[in-house]
Parts: structure tokens; C-alpha cells; sequence
């Protein structure tokens, strides 16, 4: 499996080191307005690296030359190193072929359009956050039924892709996003790093059979209520426009339709005081026992959002009027006018080849999408104004396993310039938990505040 980025890049194997020093470079850019933990973004860029397994070298190229007069020849290029280079990549995530139909392709893209536009107009501080993050900022698990990869490719929101048994081992930030796909399935000790992920700051986005993963890893919260739903498209209601999470999700004066492919597995609210419903639909909870559809609940420091189906929608169904007009009368619906429309037609986003319904039913789920990545980006800075205040101030500085000091050679060790919470003092120490998870004694010494 293959980790690939959304900062539209689409560099082979042989252009990986390169390709790391783009998002290495990224990484030394603001995050999120205020001061970005960026020894520790340009630290997970690395673990990437040493992580990824190893592959043969590519085989030769032909390299195009400039021949005399300026026309291109070919000659063989030269030999590769007899080295190994990492065989993980990056990518513009179209690699693994296309879902859905043909409509509703277009109606993914063209709501992408629609949304990034709307937020540059209207919210445009939101627009900065999502645009300022960099690629480490959110990571996303490849699944095989979704890619929310394509959607926040088409809102240009960076990311990574990486294979689920990575989580067994790759140290997540307490500031990024974890996004997995269906299906979802983690291993014990996977699901276990998800759960101190989310308890120390972070945030997780799941879909569908992932249900199950989320009941393992915060059991009592929601559950799957046991049955399964055929090929379907409901109808969904937003409960709160008012609560962030959903702002702008409702456009249309028909409710969003909302996919649910073949045996989606139904939310069963296990906790009602903890866990909020965002979306739900009357009609799954009168076909199939249960109607919640967005779901999200805080755990400590960090919070989970669960949703049926699947992050890119493959299907829709038309029924109310609004729903079967033009494309265009979606956009107006948001505040474009015609010019702004044709412009979007000449960029080759014609939305008189899409109805408004199939736009409605992807744009609210981009919308949630987005609105949580803004959420989190906001919440970043209260994580590290409230909780990470202790920056270090010198390198490679290893974490006591007690007050009295001392330390094996494999233990972790915390860097110049990270970002530290202090968990207790004594005796001239300081017990510190870095936005890694890694917990130890230090030196007062060695922080700075």
C-alpha cells in the first residue's frame, strides 16, 4: 500500500527524498495561526521515512535531452545507485481508480468547487486555517470501500495515506487528525494507540463498518445495533445549524440525501448524554432500527466523529423539485451568481451536467469534513496555549522513567524546541508528556516556559 499526499503532488519513487523535503519544508510553515509544533511535524516527516519498507531501485529511465536546435532526444539515462529507496510514495490519490457513477463524480468535484468558494467569500479566517495546514497535519487510513483521500483532494485539503498495520508502530501527534476508512479493521494493539491518540488531543473520523473499531476503542459510546442496510439513499435531517460542525451543510430547502451503500452498518447510541447526533434520518430509523447518521463524541483531551456510509458518495437519489433542477440553482443557493458560475464552467466545472440534489448530497458531507479540520486547527492552538505550554531547550534530552533520574538507551528522548506538558514536579524535575504521548522526567533546566 501505498502513502500518498493531497499537496497535488505526483513524484515517483525515484523523486521520494525529494518529495520529503517538500512536505519537511511544509512543515517549517504555520499549521494553524499561532506558534506550530514544527520540530515535532518535521519529526514525523522523518519517522515516515524510516518507517516506510524498503523496495528495489527503479529501473532505468529514458531521459529526454535538449539536442542542438532545441529539438528533444532520447538517450538512455544513467544507471540507478545500487541502492534501495523507500516504497511508499506520494500521489495525487487517482491512482487506485475511480468510484461511484459518472454524475456523481462530477458532483463531488463540483461541490468541492462550490464549498472552497464559498469559504474563501464567506469564511475566509476558516479558509486560511484549512489552507495553512500542512501535510502531516492530517492522516488518513486506506480503506478499500472509501477515500475520503478523494475528497479532500478536490477541497485541497493536504494530507497523507498510509496502510492500517502502520498504526502499530507510527507516533501520532496529539494536533493531527486521523481519518480511516472503511472497513476500518485495526489490530489490538492499532486500535489501543487510537484510543491515547484521541485521549491526548487528537481527533478521529470514521465511516461505516469502522463502527466497530470505534466500539473496541471507546467501548459504551456507540455501537453497531446489529443489522445492516441494502443499497439506499435516505433522506437527513441536520439538527443544529447553529453547532459548527454543520455550518453551511444545509443549502437546499430538501433535506441532504445521504448514501448508504449496501450493508452499512447502523449507529446505536450507547451513551445519549455523551455522545451528540448531528444527522439522522426518520427513514433509517424506521427501516433499519436505528437513525443516527453523524455522530460525535469528546474523549479527554480529543474527539471522535463517526458517520454511516461513506465519506465519498457514490449514489444519490432525487425526489423534491430543488433537488432535480440544474446544478447551477444548488450554486445560487450558496450566494454565486451567474458570472461566477460560468467561470467555474470555463475552469470545466459545467453544473448544467449535474443536478442540484447529487451536488446537495457530496456537498454536505465536504462541508462536515471541512468544518472539522477547521475545528481541529482552532483547537490546536487552545491545546498548546492550555496544555503544552514548556518548550525544551535542549536536544536529544531522554525521558527519566522516574524522579530520580537515569535512563536506559532505548529510552524516548525529546528534542530542541518541542512542545511539553507538564504533569508533575519535584525535587528540581519535571515529569513532561510530549505531543507524541511520550511521558518522563526531565531536569527543570531543560524547559523553558
Amino acid at each position: 500500500m501505498a502513502l500518498r499526499s493531497l499537496c497535488r503532488l505526483g513524484f515517483g519513487r525515484g523523486l521520494l527524498p525529494l518529495v520529503f523535503a517538500s512536505l519537511q519544508a511544509g512543515a517549517l510553515c504555520p499549521a494553524f495561526a499561532g506558534d506550530a509544533p514544527r520540530a515535532e511535524q518535521a519529526d514525523f516527516v522523518q519517522q515516515l521515512q524510516s518507517t516506510a519498507p524498503s523496495a528495489p531501485a527503479p529501473r532505468p529511465a529514458r531521459a529526454k535531452l535538449v539536442a542542438p536546435g532545441g529539438s528533444a532526444a532520447s538517450a538512455p539515462a544513467p544507471a540507478p545507485a545500487p541502492t534501495q529507496v523507500a516504497s511508499f510514495e506520494f500521489s495525487d490519490g487517482k491512482s487506485e481508480g475511480t468510484l461511484g457513477t459518472e454524475s456523481m463524480r462530477r458532483a463531488n468535484r463540483a461541490a468541492a468547487e462550490i464549498l472552497r468558494r464559498r469559504m474563501a467569500g464567506e469564511r475566509p479566517d476558516d479558509a486560511k486555517l484549512i489552507r495553512e495546514a500542512v501535510g502531516a497535519d492530517v492522516v488518513v487510513v486506506a480503506g478499500v470501500y472509501d477515500r475520503v483521500q478523494d475528497v479532500l483532494r478536490a477541497v485541497q485539503i493536504k494530507h497523507v495515506v498510509i496502510p492500517a498495520e502502520l498504526l502499530e508502530k507510527l507516533n501520532l501527534l496529539s494536533t493531527q487528525t486521523l481519518m480511516i476508512n472503511c472497513p476500518g479493521t485495526l489490530s489490538e494493539v492499532a486500535t489501543r494507540r487510537v484510543r491515547d491518540f484521541v485521549a491526548r488531543g487528537g481527533y478521529l473520523v470514521t465511516t461505516d463498518w469502522a463502527l466497530t473499531t470505534v466500539a473496541q476503542a471507546f467501548p459504551g459510546t456507540i455501537a453497531h445495533n446489529g443489522r445492516t442496510t441494502p443499497n439506499d439513499v435516505v433522506s437527513v435531517h441536520v439538527h443544529d445549524g447553529n453547532e459548527p460542525l454543520l455550518r453551511h451543510v444545509k443549502v437546499l430547502r430538501d433535506h441532504p440525501r445521504w448514501w448508504l451503500e449496501g450493508s452499512s452498518f447502523p449507529i446505536r447510541i450507547q451513551d445519549p448524554k455523551s455522545v451528540r447526533v448531528l444527522m439522522s434520518s426518520d427513514e433509517m430509523r424506521r427501516r433499519y432500527g436505528d437513525g443516527a447518521v453523524v455522530v460525535a463524541f469528546s474523549y479527554q483531551q480529543g474527539k471522535v466523529l463517526h458517520m454511516t456510509s461513506h465519506f465519498f458518495l457514490q449514489q444519490s437519489k432525487l425526489v423534491g423539485e430543488s433537488e432535480k433542477k440544474a446544478g447551477r440553482e444548488f450554486a445560487k443557493s450558496t450566494g454565486m451568481n451567474d458570472q461566477q458560475v460560468e467561470e467555474l464552467k470555463r475552469s470545466g466545472v459545467d453544473l448544467d451536467d449535474v443536478k442540484a440534489g447529487e451536488i446537495n448530497a457530496a456537498y454536505s458531507m465536504q462541508q462536515v469534513s471541512a468544518n472539522l479540520l477547521v475545528e481541529k486547527q482552532a483547537a490546536n492552538q487552545e491545546l498548546l496555549k492550555k496544555h503544552y505550554r514548556a518548550r525544551v531547550l535542549a536536544d536529544e534530552v531522554p525521558l527519566a522513567s522516574s524522579e530520580a533520574g537515569g535512563s536506559p538507551p532505548q529510552a524516548p528522548r525529546v528534542r530542541k524546541d518541542y512542545r511539553v506538558q507538564v504533569l508533575e514536579k519535584k525535587a528540581g524535575r519535571t515529569r513532561v508528556r510530549d505531543l507524541f504521548g511520550n511521558e518522563g522526567w526531565v531536569p527543570d533546566s531543560a524547559l523553558a516556559y
